[in-house]
């Protein structure tokens, strides 16, 4: 959707509604609930199953789902992810096994969005595994899902949704990249923190205070709509990445204005009534 984001903030809530409703008479898609679904590999905790790998890593299969409902275009696998300490590159896998036809996989081998690859440490983000069933003589017998680490790590699994394609891409409707989120969070927590220096100066001295107290207004504002924005990402589906560091830098623009303005405020009154006591000195 090409809408802007403000528009597409307002909508949201309508959009959810007519999915609903559009998706009313459809099969309803496939839920794997590890409370009523023991995994092959791994130790249920809660809602999720975890899988931990020693130095050499390993292949995990979580389930087998036989004649899976899917039609159409094709299906995906979908849920939520969240790993520990993942050395090197290891990925989420569905396998899609046909009758005389072989079988074929889907990655989760991006470098952003629901495609991304597993490596280091996430909190709990989306993922999707996608197939599409162009040139499939007939649906699937049979999809394996797993996780595979080429190394030492932890990864937890939540529930999984077999549905339609529809909506489940790579990269696409992606903000950034996880890099360019750390670069956006760097570079945004430098300029605040020279800002804030600049500022701190020049209110222990008494200078412009018109200048640094509109500052302080700006920057209040820009922080509440940068929070904002981490918001909504968090609601777009959008990564780590991208939400968490416009959550932090508009989170602590806004505690640092609106906390900080009357403060800054008090100083140069403090400033400008000695200063007016030591001309009625004189």
């Amino acid at each position: 959707m090409n809408a802007p984001r403000a528009l597409r903030r307002a909508l949201f809530p309508a959009l959810v509604l007519a999915a609903l409703v559009a998706s009313c008479g459809e099969e309803a898609p496939l839920s794997i609930d590890w409370g009523t679904t023991t995994p092959v590999s791994g130790t249920v905790v809660g809602d999720v199953v975890e899988v931990t790998a020693g130095p050499a890593g390993g292949r995990f299969v979580l389930t087998t789902i036989v004649d899976p409902p899917v039609g159409g275009t094709g299906y995906a696998v979908t849920g939520d992810v969240r790993y520990e300490d993942v050395t090197g590159q290891g990925f989420l896998e569905m396998w899609s096994f046909f009758e005389g036809d072989g079988a074929y996989f889907s990655r989760t081998l991006d470098t952003a969005g629901p495609l991304a690859a597993l490596s280091g440490s996430s909190p709990p983000r989306a993922f999707a595994l996608p197939f599409l069933l162009e040139g499939a003589p007939a649906a699937p017998e049979a999809l394996e899902i797993a996780v595979v680490l080429p190394g030492a790590g932890t990864v937890a699994v939540g529930p999984l949704t077999l549905g339609p394609l529809d909506g489940v891409t790579s990269t696409t409707g992606v903000w950034w990249t996880d890099s360019t989120g750390g670069l956006i969070g760097g570079i945004g927590g430098s300029v605040v923190g020279v800002l804030a220096a600049l500022g701190v100066w020049l209110v222990a001295r008494g200078r412009r205070r018109d200048a640094v107290l509109g500052a302080m207004w700006v920057g209040l504002g820009a922080g509440i709509v940068t929070f904002a924005v981490g918001l909504y990402a968090v609601v777009d589906g959008q990564g780590y990445g991208v939400y968490y560091p416009l959550l932090l830098l508009g989170g602590l623009l806004a505690l640092v204005c609106g906390l900080g303005y009357p403060v800054i405020r008090r100083r140069y009154e403090a400033v400008e009534l000695r200063r007016m006591h030591a001309l009625d000195a004189a």
